[in-house]
């Protein structure tokens, strides 16, 4: 929903090939059910976001792309013949999920993130020379740091927190034992 507010999206039009569901959120039907009053509660929420929100119900033979998924849903994956990939979701959407910030930590770009967006140079002048000399290799386009390089692609630069992220996501994820082409 942020994106649709700093996209600027005022209008939403949604389709649902459930009868049940549709008059439930329109109000036509009661919810009886506790789980359902969440997510019938959620999509009030939601709806006040927009100035214009439809939500038609439309028959399963025109709605191909849910028609396609529950397809994919009853298939048994055993004779899929290409990767499929499954995200399993384990938060319901009316679940709230609480945040806080525990710790900013520096990190190794901002002073040269500082320099390309405001020419900000640290007061010692040993320290400003390498943030000068860094920030010659250096581009921030829409915000993101790369190292740019002409004969190779230019590489993202990422905080430590954002590399262990990275190293944890190859060592215990896609190449979790090394095995296999």
């Amino acid at each position: 929903m942020e994106v649709a507010q700093k996209l600027g999206i005022e209008s939403l039009r949604v389709h649902s090939d459930s009868q049940l569901i549709v008059n439930q959120v329109l109000g036509n039907y009661e919810v009886k059910e506790e789980p359902l009053k969440k997510y019938v509660a959620k999509a009030h929420e939601l709806r006040s976001l927009f100035k214009l929100f439809a939500l038609e119900q439309i028959s399963r033979s025109q709605n191909k792309r849910a028609d396609a998924l529950s397809k994919l849903a009853s298939t048994s994956f055993g004779t899929l013949n290409k990767e499929v990939l499954v995200k399993v979701v384990k938060r319901r959407a009316y679940e709230q999920l609480d945040t806080t910030v525990i710790q900013v930590m520096n990190s190794w770009m901002d002073p040269i993130v500082r320099y390309l967006t405001t020419g900000e140079l640290p007061s010692s002048k040993i320290e400003a020379r390498k943030i000068l000399l860094k920030s010659q290799r250096c581009v921030l386009p829409d915000g993101v740091l790369y190292r740019k390089s002409y004969l190779r692609p230019w590489l993202k630069c990422v905080t430590p927190e954002e590399g262990g992220y990275i190293l944890r996501g190859l060592h215990e994820g896609i190449c979790e034992n090394h095995v296999g082409p």
